[in-house]
């Protein structure tokens, strides 16, 4: 309860004021160390509390109610695209402290059989390995359906890459989905769009479960339950997207 109770003290201060504050003077204000304020303040950053200035000031955002509009629409929306689809969906988002190179898994839904708990869904690796999909865990941007709808979604000028992941991304863009044959990493095999952020940019990626190997033309199927429930998922979630010029000089490398 004391990490908590300091946490919300930093929280309290950084929102006194509508203006940019420095660790060492958060530290001082509120009587914690220097180290202590900076876990905090990046753990806010993470989940769209704050926003970093520069490499020692930060400001408050409005994530509280972003947190509020998201977090409130995403199991219904979730749960009618799952119980229309019969399969797991996934929702993925982009972690702000790493200006959209990584992406993690923000919720999931399924229509939850007897014995089968909603919430996670287990997918097995090449290596016959079970793994389970849980809110929080990375998404790769290249290797998974989730990260190259999630790239598709971007202004092309703000991702840049390979020949093959560029040609890749266009074909995206041209079909409206991406899609993976095999599981990756803990994620089984999805079709995925893009969740647009109402703003012209992406917001992060909506993907299901493919429960076997399909044609294209079964996983075309796909794709109008999740574009509506992408659409219905990304207004007002631009403010929850890195900095596009952040974006951009990281997603060079993470791409």
């Amino acid at each position: 309860m004391q990490s908590l109770s300091r946490a919300l003290t930093v929280l309290a201060e950084l929102n006194r004021q509508d203006r940019p504050y420095g660790v060492t003077e958060l530290a001082g204000t509120i009587g914690l160390h220097k180290s202590t304020v900076h876990r905090i303040l990046a753990t806010f950053c993470a989940h769209g509390l704050a926003r970093r200035v520069d490499d020692h000031l930060y400001c408050a955002t409005d994530g509280l109610s972003a947190l509020r509009r998201t977090t409130a629409a995403h199991p219904d929306l979730l749960a009618e695209a799952a119980t229309q689809l019969n399969c797991l969906v996934v929702l993925a988002r982009p972690l702000p402290r790493t200006g959209g190179t990584v992406l993690e898994i923000a919720a999931v839904a399924r229509p939850a059989p007897a014995g089968h708990p909603a919430g996670a869904s287990e997918a097995t690796g090449a290596d016959g390995a079970t793994r389970t999909a849980s809110p929080g865990d990375a998404v790769p941007l290249r290797a998974s359906a989730l990260g190259r709808a999630y790239l598709a979604g971007l202004p092309p000028a703000e991702v840049e890459g390979g020949a093959e992941l560029l040609d890749t991304l266009r074909r995206v863009r041209e079909v409206g989905f991406a899609h993976n044959a095999r599981p990756v990493a803990a994620l089984p095999r999805m079709v995925a769009v893009p969740v647009p952020d109402g703003a012209g940019g992406c917001a992060g990626a909506l993907g299901a479960e493919l429960a076997h190997p399909a044609s294209l033309a079964e996983i075309r199927r796909y794709a109008p339950v999740l574009h509506r429930a992408a659409a219905r998922l990304g207004p007002g979630q631009a403010d929850r997207r890195p900095a596009p010029a952040a974006a951009a000089s990281v997603r060079r490398q993470g791409a």
